[in-house]
């Protein structure tokens, strides 16, 4: 089977790499047409950062959804990582296999592993302290809050928490963490080192913020806290491509390779 992949970054390189020996591959970045359409097409993750068009920070012109069929032959699979309206339609109307390859659970715990790692990292270029002994609060405990605890208590970190269900507070305790809810936190912010905040939802009252001097990081897709945060704030979106994207882009392959193996495509 021949493979285009369209836009991306570096990660897309790296998958575009990893399955070269398996696919015959391609990459397109918004120069001139191939000779002929392929049978599939990759698209980024993220798939697109601005409406209609895909996300390729390494082009120099926009790349419209509506030229994906013009690449991909009828009956062909476009492996996009995620999804809208817009792109789930095109591919619809044009006969088109959509597969959203993130929706993959194995996919998104790797790149929550990566996050993690490289929010450590983060962390460890903060400040001229030390991971060692500090005290970090982590809002939300989901994938990426708790492989982060996990990393951070590997430090040397006493990691505590702050969670709105009781049982996700319960798991945090079992796991080795303190844990507690976020009204009752709230006047102990400037107990700790570090902030790591995975929740994309106004939790941390203003006053509190203000008044706190230590390292903010902010893992939530939306930068809520930016400048209401005392201290050192630190907005770190897409950390998979920024830190590690070779490991990031051979996971990509990994999930687009299984995908065809299920299909019994070559």
């Amino acid at each position: 089977m021949d493979i285009l992949f369209i836009g991306g970054d570096k990660r897309m390189e790296y998958a575009a790499n990893a399955l070269l020996g398996d696919f015959s591959v391609r990459q397109y970045s918004g120069a001139a047409f191939p000779e002929s359409k392929f049978s599939a097409a990759v698209l980024p993750l993220p798939f697109s950062k601005k409406d209609g068009e895909v996300f390729a920070p390494l082009s120099d012109k926009p790349i419209p959804f509506e030229i994906i069929p013009d690449l991909v032959g009828t009956g062909g699979i476009v492996f996009s990582g995620g999804e809208n309206e817009r792109l789930a339609k095109l591919c619809a109307e044009n006969s088109l296999k959509l597969v959203n390859y993130f929706a993959s659970e194995a996919l998104t715990l790797k790149n929550a592993a990566l996050t993690a790692e490289a929010a450590c990292a983060l962390l460890i270029e903060s400040s001229e302290g030390s991971l060692l002994d500090s005290k970090v609060l982590i809002s939300g405990y989901g994938r990426i809050g708790e492989l982060l605890a996990a990393r951070l208590k590997a430090f040397g970190c006493s990691v505590t928490v702050a969670a709105r269900r009781e049982a996700v507070r319960v798991k945090a305790r079992l796991d080795g963490s303190y844990s507690t809810d976020f009204s009752e936190i709230m006047p102990r912010l400037s107990e700790f080192d570090f902030i790591a905040n995975t929740v994309p939802c106004g939790l941390f009252g203003e006053r509190e913020l203000s008044e706190y001097t230590g390292v903010f990081l902010e893992l939530a897709s939306v930068p809520e806290y930016h400048g209401k945060v005392g201290g050192k704030y630190i907005y770190a979106s897409g950390l998979p491509g920024k830190y590690s994207p070779k490991k990031a882009g051979e996971f990509i392959a990994e999930e687009i390779r299984s995908f065809c193996e299920s299909l019994n495509l070559n």
